[in-house]
């Protein structure tokens, strides 16, 4: 794999990348909807219409629509499609479940690490400025800034959420490296011209062909392989 010491800021994307959604919300859906359920592929139905809503988002073009609300519109239509009934204390016990999710176990090193070899950290993400910087109390202290697609106004893959960190500190397209969790990341990432590393513990194909992640990891742990 080769390496690259170019960079000067890396982005992580929070909902995949570094912080496990499966793992961390099928144990509570277990005890919220029973043993009976299929608590996973709920989480992944659930998390499948949050993102659509993101996208229905972006192409109406009538202002975003803030990312806890489409996750609670997901989590509605989840529930109605699997002819389940949650009273509302319920509902928004699991909404506020998002601010609480664990890390990868290698994602505090990896980030310990990369910060002591004088790397500059952000998150760059869907969700809420308020939503992340309750997940930042989950990792070590060494996250510089919080890019959120709040502040852009639309979510990823739009290209104007890559554009903030460049914006922000005045940086080059090539100064810039993005850690991406799902093949939607990659593409806005490459599509806007920057470099990409994808943590892609599914094996997931990609998404184009023609835009393919610069590094691909089966973990973040292999960032330090990258990054020296």
């Amino acid at each position: 794999m080769p390496k690259s010491n170019r960079y000067r800021l890396i982005t992580f994307d929070v909902y995949t990348a570094l912080f496990d959604i499966e793992g961390s919300l099928t144990p509570i859906l277990r005890e919220t909807l029973g043993a009976g359920i299929d608590s996973p592929g709920f989480v992944r139905a659930w998390r499948g219409k949050q993102l659509e809503y993101a996208l229905i988002s972006n192409s109406l073009r009538q202002g975003r629509v803030s990312f806890g609300v489409i996750t609670r519109r997901a989590l509605d239509d989840t529930l109605a499609r699997a002819a389940l009934d949650l009273p509302e204390p319920s509902r928004a016990s699991l909404v506020e479940a998002w601010q609480d999710l664990r890390p990868w176990p290698e994602a505090a090193l990896v980030l310990a690490t990369l910060k002591a070899r004088g790397y500059s950290l952000s998150l760059l993400s869907n969700g809420d400025t308020a939503m992340l910087r309750a997940l930042l109390t989950k990792l070590p202290a060494v996250i510089d800034q919080v890019f959120s697609s709040q502040q852009a106004g639309f979510y990823k893959p739009h290209p104007s959420i890559y554009a903030l960190p460049l914006q922000s500190l005045a940086l080059d397209a090539s100064e810039l490296l993005h850690v991406a969790g799902s093949p939607t990341d990659v593409l806005g990432a490459k599509a806007a011209g920057i470099s990409c590393a994808w943590s892609n513990r599914q094996r997931q194909p990609a998404l184009d062909r023609d835009r393919p992640a610069d590094y691909e990891m089966s973990d973040l742990s292999q960032l330090l392989e990258i990054l020296e």
